[in-house]
């Protein structure tokens, strides 16, 4: 896999949104290796994402008061740990879409901790975290995170391929 795009939705804006990033970086960009699954995924672990994205994108909403939504949950549990090795996202760059409500204390908060610990793990930061707010509406944000959201990936699978053909060439 080259492009992973994973979600966390307890009602599905985050699921919506993956699945229409996913669309368009297959009839925009032309890619046709995109995984876009649950955080929770039986398709992927941690170890599969080191080995084999390019980037990952985390889309995830925060639920009650900074809760992760039930099909996030494990995968923030492995992640969050504090024995996880240093360098387990070491080499993968990710962005993040963080979605929630203001009328809440830890607005977008999973969003946060997920962009904060993937980089402590190593991860490589394609694109700051975006945050949007339900209260305010979704749109704005979501529409510009993900074209800016698009536009990294654009560059991350272009300039890896310019990187592969450099080492291949005689």
């Amino acid at each position: 896999m080259s492009l992973y795009i994973l979600y966390g939705s307890q009602t599905g804006n985050a699921e919506d949104i993956a699945r229409d990033l996913a669309s368009r970086c297959e009839e925009q960009l032309g890619l046709s290796d995109v995984l876009c699954d649950t955080l929770n995924s039986q398709k992927k672990t941690i170890t599969e994402i080191k080995a084999h994205a390019k980037m990952l994108v985390v889309i995830c909403s925060t639920t009650g008061n900074g809760d992760a939504p039930e099909n996030a949950e494990s995968f923030w549990r492995s992640t969050k740990l504090r024995s996880a090795a240093k360098d387990l996202y070491l080499g993968v760059k990710y962005a993040v879409l963080g979605l929630g409500d203001t009328n809440y204390d830890k607005f977008c908060h999973m969003g946060k901790a997920f962009h904060k610990r993937i980089g402590e793990l190593g991860g490589e930061v394609a694109l700051e975290l975006h945050c949007a707010d339900e209260a305010t509406g979704l749109e704005d944000v979501v529409d510009d995170g993900v074209q800016k959201i698009l536009d990294t990936i654009k560059e991350v699978m272009s300039a890896d391929g310019e990187a592969e053909a450099t080492t291949t060439t005689p």
